[in-house]
């Protein structure tokens, strides 16, 4: 069997995954130590597991760039990874396992958007009009006994 392209020590250390292109994929790892913690790296890695570290060693091994000159790349530093890292590496190490386990696949999973979700569902629910009661009606005066008087001595 041979070694899976990402070792358990990499998927652990994983920020973001997102696939560029059919054999590419960019990885956004954080550093463990305490010395470089809240430092990132980045790796661009293909189905052979070849890595590369920046766009321009990337560039040299692809035949078409043009895609790459208007990608927008996710951020490790964008408020959604720095507010959740742990739910940011528990995503990215689900596309990377997806990943590995077949390389060429044209899907990979995105993250979930619970909000539009959320959105979707109240629209679609109908919305049920409550008939309105009517109160019984209400005495104005209430029949007060009158207490009897107090001798002071």
């Amino acid at each position: 069997m041979p070694a899976p392209l990402l070792t358990t020590y990499d998927l652990g250390s994983l920020l973001i995954f997102e696939k560029l292109c059919d054999d590419w994929v960019r990885e956004v790892h954080k550093f463990n130590s305490q010395r470089k913690k809240g430092k990132n790296f980045v790796v661009f890695r293909n189905c052979e597991n070849k890595k590369v570290t920046s766009l321009e060693e990337l560039k040299e091994e692809l035949e078409d760039t043009a895609f790459l000159d208007s990608a927008e790349f996710k951020s490790a530093f964008s408020h959604d990874i720095v507010s959740n890292k742990v739910g940011a590496n528990k995503i990215a190490r689900r596309a990377a396992k997806a990943w590995m386990a077949d390389p060429s696949a044209k899907i990979l999973s995105k993250p979930k958007l619970v909000k539009a979700a959320v959105a979707e569902v109240v629209k679609v629910k109908p919305v049920k009009k409550v008939p309105k009661v009517k109160a019984a009606p209400v005495e104005v005066a209430a029949p007060v006994e009158v207490a009897a008087p107090v001798e002071v001595a």
